[in-house]
């Protein structure tokens, strides 16, 4: 998972844990001994907090670090993508919108009232 994510992540579950216990910033930093501030930034994503931070903040708003543990991601086979991929390829000539085709999209793009004679002269010309 993305760093940037998972400090997303962590800080919402911290929030979330708060908010149901019915604490606010204040009490959770008077019980815990961080500041305010910080625990506000921890809950936006802004900083990565130290274990030891956590675990403070945890205890007061009635959380265990295995709630922080990233979910784990779900994988496809290499089968299953080959497949889907083929699937998607034949959908697509079966319409006529060969992705390889310039003057099939300008065609498509000339049905919807676009002008394309710039890119036609372009694709023309070289």
């Amino acid at each position: 998972m993305n760093k940037d994510l998972y400090l997303l992540a962590t800080g919402a579950l911290l929030r979330r844990r708060r908010e149901v216990a019915r604490l606010t910033l204040a009490d959770v930093s008077l019980r815990s001994g961080v500041a305010i501030a910080h625990l506000s930034r921890i809950e936006n994503g802004l900083v990565d907090p130290r274990l030891s931070t956590l675990r403070r903040v945890l205890d007061v708003v009635g959380g265990a670090l295995s709630d922080l543990a990233a979910p784990p991601v779900a994988t496809v086979s290499t089968a299953t993508v080959l497949e889907r991929r083929a699937a998607g390829a034949d959908r697509v000539d079966r319409a006529g919108l060969s992705v390889s085709d310039p003057n099939a999209r300008l065609d498509r793009k000339e049905r919807a009232g676009i002008d394309v004679a710039v890119e036609r002269f372009a694709l023309e010309s070289s």
